[in-house]
């Protein structure tokens, strides 16, 4: 018994021990569990939950590194790949921080806590066959969060979401390879709880090839459970185009209390950078119809306040020009439809391609009405009243644009463009100025434009209605007709200056260099001058063959010419082709400078009725050829003649006539023929050519035809000057060369 209590009392007392080393052991254990293998298992966990919903959604995921501790994990450098998303992937994320009851995961069960995003970098991108890396994405998560919904009604609810969502540092990129488009978003914040998402964009930039660009300084998108999300704006930029910006642009888009669908916009900015409200669009957005209804309001203001922008454009002396307007826009899926008001008072502007001087007071109102068609790029414009200096008219019609971000078709310069400027397709326009007073239309051009139409009065009734039609995938099929109404005006008083002093002899001024000016009597009195019965017929019908071949037909205007000549322009793209007539010529020498600007044309379209209107066409045509240059302080056909063949003009032949013709559209560099004694190839043919025009026409007959194939062209020289001297003046002409008018500067 002894012995055996002995053996009791000695398991006893190791008891303890034995306890001890079992709590030891599950002590190891539970900390080799929570220590060693929590991490492992969590990370991998973690690992394998990512990679599956990544999955689901048809994306790769690869991770830099997943740490676990009890109640907290972080994950680094996770990046999200799909089979378009090309060099970039489609999210990368630098670290995520997941905070997580720690208690409850070591028996399966995860509550989140607060998790932390931060440096995300979203690349979404749009392929030149139209396919996006994106949607098939959201097409599997809609699909996946269905599922989840079932779940949550069969008592298996999915995931818990975290009790606070953070995201720092967020930047987009955006890229459309069909339009060329590109969108990013420099710095962003989200900030997310169970009752509210705040959202938090910074430096946005979105640009195309051929559309607006626009930016903003900050958009913040708030969401609350059960509401529309509402959209504040600040300082957004919009260029419309290059030289003109909607700038400040702040304000609200916010969910109508109505209808959640619809939102409320209400906008407004300024112009190019200058500060201060200058514009309001108000209205309203149907997110689910697509559709938009806003109106577009610039208060009357004065220009003055766009100085930064104006101080170097052609609107000048802007201090009290003033403008406002006010259209109502209607958008759809279809396209737009606009309507609207446009009032502009007391610009002036001054631009060498207007006029040679500062232009005043141009008044302009407009009530324009239209639409824009989206799948056929087509701006119509179906109301367009115009009002300007106490003159009403009116521009209706469409303009064809290709689509945005349309490939640009290479420029081949032995080609007619298949586009005109800024890849327009086609134009449709009309121009009626309805019947009214010819003075009215005459005081609308301003002094400043049209010096030589101060002074004239006139009586009658004037219109027009122009239209014009240009197609550039065949330009040959361009239209340009209607008719101007100035016939039925008639001059009752006319300045001093008019062409009616050209009925008798006048001093006519010429610059022979920069600086220098010539003058000669145009008349009996010079010596020089021809009479229009002892100019050659030869020379007469050379010029009508080559200038102006109905030039005893018509009244000033070859309007035929003038759709083949833009025609002519079209195709070379640019204006290099004229229409004009023997008379129009006559009046940019002897009226008018030779400036190319809309204000010297407007006056010579005048100049040129009155012309024909005053002068017989034996008077014009005497004064053309007796004052128009042949070369180098050559001018008019009497010197001409002598100096290039020794003989007056009446002697001149058919050959001598055609060189004469020849040598017009550049005299100068032309008379460096007559310096090296011999014609060009060119000139040569040129003049058959214009021989043949002639026998043609039958201002030629066959025999004097035949005798001018074989008479050779000879220059008179008397030997006062080297070939090289010859080429030296002309070099110095040409170079000096400026074809002004004295007597209007």
């Amino acid at each position: 018994m002894a012995s055996g209590g002995t053996s009791i009392q000695r398991r006893r007392r190791r008891w303890p021990f034995v306890v001890a080393g079992a709590c030891a052991l599950l002590g190891i254990g539970i900390f080799v569990g929570l220590v060693v293998l929590y991490p492992r298992i969590a990370a991998s966990k973690i690992r394998d939950k990512i990679t599956a919903k990544a999955g689901k959604l048809g994306r790769t995921v690869t991770f830099g590194s997943v740490e676990v501790s009890i109640g907290h994990a972080e994950i680094r450098n996770l990046d999200v790949r799909g089979p378009r998303d090309g060099d970039m992937p489609l999210v990368h994320i630098d670290r995520v921080d997941v905070e997580f009851d720690g208690g409850k995961s070591l028996v399966g069960s995860i509550a989140l806590g607060e998790t932390t995003v931060d440096g995300v970098i979203v690349n979404v991108r749009r392929g030149a066959d139209g396919i996006d890396n994106v949607r098939d994405a959201f097409d599997r998560y809609r699909a996946d969060r269905d599922a989840d919904a079932d779940k949550a009604e069969r008592g298996n609810a999915p995931a818990t979401l975290p009790t606070k969502l953070t995201v720092t540092h967020v930047h987009l990129l955006a890229t459309d390879a069909q339009t060329g488009a590109t969108a990013q978003v420099g710095d962003g914040d989200l900030h997310w709880t169970p009752g509210e998402l705040v959202a938090e964009l910074r430096t946005l930039t979105a640009t195309t090839l051929n559309a607006p660009k626009a930016s903003a300084a900050s958009l913040r998108i708030k969401k609350q459970p059960g509401k529309p999300p509402e959209v504040a704006l600040a300082g957004g930029e919009v260029a419309v185009w290059p030289k003109l910006a909607l700038s400040g642009i702040a304000g609200t888009v916010a969910a109508s209390a109505d209808n959640p669908n619809r939102y409320i916009i209400d906008l407004a900015g300024g112009y190019g950078g200058v500060p201060g409200t200058l514009w309001t669009a108000k209205g309203g957005l149907d997110v689910i119809a697509l559709t938009a209804s806003i109106d577009l309001e610039a208060a009357k203001f004065q220009l003055e306040r766009l100085a930064p922008i104006l101080e170097r454009s052609a609107v000048v002396d802007y201090q009290t020009t003033s403008i406002d307007t006010a259209i109502h826009v209607e958008l759809d899926r279809a396209g737009a439809k606009f309507a609207g008001d446009l009032h502009l008072r007391g610009l002036n502007v001054g631009h060498p391609m207007i006029a040679d001087r500062e232009v005043h007071d141009l008044d302009l109102a407009a009530n324009i009405a239209g639409t824009f068609d989206r799948a056929t790029h087509k701006l119509e414009l179906t109301r367009g009243d115009f009002v300007t200096r106490d003159v009403p008219f009116s521009i209706t019609g469409t303009i064809v644009a290709p689509p945005r971000g349309a490939p640009v078709e290479p420029v081949d310069a032995n080609l007619p463009p298949t586009s005109g400027p800024h890849g327009l397709k086609e134009v449709h326009l009309r121009l009626v100025i309805p019947p009214i007073d010819c003075q009215r239309v005459l005081v609308a051009f301003p002094t400043d434009m049209a010096p030589y139409l101060a002074g004239y009065r006139l009586r009658g009734v004037f219109d027009t209605d122009v239209h014009l039609d240009i197609d550039w995938a065949d330009l040959d099929t361009t239209q340009l007709d209607g008719h101007v109404g100035i016939k039925h005006c008639k001059v009752i008083s006319e300045p001093s200056d008019s062409p009616k002093r050209l009925k008798e002899e006048f001093e006519h001024y010429v610059e022979v260099d920069k600086g220098q000016w010539s003058s000669f009597v145009v008349g009996p009195t010079n010596p020089d001058f021809v009479p229009f019965e002892d100019i050659s017929p030869f020379v007469v019908k050379s010029i009508m063959s080559t200038e102006d071949s109905a030039f005893y037909q018509h009244r000033g205007f070859i309007t035929t010419e003038f759709r083949t000549a833009l025609i002519q322009d079209l195709k070379a793209n640019g204006f290099r082709y004229g229409a004009s007539s023997i008379t129009m010529q006559m009046v940019k020498n002897v009226l008018l400078y030779r400036e190319k600007t809309l204000a010297r044309k407007l006056q010579e379209l005048f100049l040129t009725w009155h012309v024909e209107n005053t002068l017989t066409k034996d008077r014009i045509m005497e004064i053309y050829l007796n004052v128009i240059e042949y070369g180098p302080n050559i001018y008019g056909i009497g010197p001409a003649a002598l100096h290039y063949f020794g003989k007056p003009a009446k002697d001149l032949n058919p050959v001598e006539a055609a060189f004469f013709s020849s040598i017009l559209p550049a005299p100068k560099e032309r008379y460096k023929q007559y310096c090296q004694g011999t014609l060009t190839k060119w000139t040569s043919g040129k003049i058959e050519r214009i021989l043949g025009i002639m026998v043609k026409r039958e201002r030629l007959t066959q025999a004097e035809y035949d005798t001018a194939l074989v008479t050779p062209l000879l220059f008179a020289k008397d030997g006062s000057e080297t070939e090289t001297e010859c080429m030296d003046r002309v070099k110095k002409a040409i170079k000096n060369a400026r074809s002004t008018n004295p007597l209007r500067h």
